[in-house]
């Protein structure tokens, strides 16, 4: 089987990365996929509390790994200059052991990322780093706003392309209801002059997000089909 990746990066820490998983997780579902069809996995984290889409996944029966192989604790990346910790080939090839490890079989392994795009440099093994050694496809999910939401979007997303991602799309998130329509107005203008060859998939609203279940998501991507369509999935019958 061919398993697909996709990798959800975002602006920065809070963002809402793990939050858009669970709803793309729940729009899969809802779509036809099974379970057993899906996976989801963090392979690099700081935080090590249980998020709402790992009970997410263990609800559904869907194979997750919210804790992965890399975890940054406290003092790691100043062990890692001094020579005291695993180099970083070692490092980027168990994290991608384990990824590959829960993909087999899926038809979608869904991986979440840690902070904004470069986070991991330090250690050689960012998240554009994993996401180039499994040519992953990549949504970004952008903050709220106008001109510093695209002036970060150009950032992260020039520095991605840079290190040869492709095949990338935006989500933004966390938007108040009274600024969605100004929001989303100015944003489907200019992203698409400044940057052609990335996706604008949608916007999600911050009443409509429950972080603590599937509900609200169903129209968080503007057209259904859209994200499916740049997955190249193809939709069970």
């Amino acid at each position: 089987m061919d398993t697909k990746y996709l990798y959800v990066m975002g602006a920065e820490a809070g963002v809402g990365k793990s939050t858009v998983c669970l709803g793309i997780l729940a729009q899969l579902l809802a779509s036809g996929f099974t379970a057993d069809q899906l996976a989801y996995i963090k392979p690099v984290t700081q935080c090590v509390a249980k998020q709402p889409v790992a009970l997410f996944c263990e609800q559904r029966n869907i194979s997750y790994r919210d804790l992965g192989s890399l975890i940054f604790s406290k003092g790691f990346s100043k062990d890692f200059i001094a020579g005291l910790t695993t180099g970083s080939d070692a490092l980027l090839t168990e994290v991608l052991a384990a990824i590959i490890a829960i993909g087999q079989g899926k038809v979608l392994v869904l991986i979440d990322g840690i902070g904004d795009p470069s986070v991991g440099s330090v250690v050689g093994v960012s998240n554009v780093d994993i996401a180039a050694a499994l040519s992953c496809r990549v949504i970004f999910v952008g903050k709220s706003g106008i001109g510093k939401a695209i002036d970060n979007t150009v950032l992260c997303i020039s520095f991605m392309q840079q290190q040869g991602l492709a095949n990338i799309g935006l989500i933004y998130n966390k938007i108040p209801c009274s600024a969605m329509t100004e929001i989303k107005t100015h944003l489907s203008k200019r992203l698409p002059e400044l940057l052609p060859d990335v996706t604008l998939l949608g916007f999600i609203g911050n009443d409509e997000v429950n972080a603590d279940s599937a509900h609200g998501f169903d129209a968080f991507i503007d057209k259904k089909t859209l994200l499916f369509n740049w997955l190249q999935l193809i939709k069970p019958s």
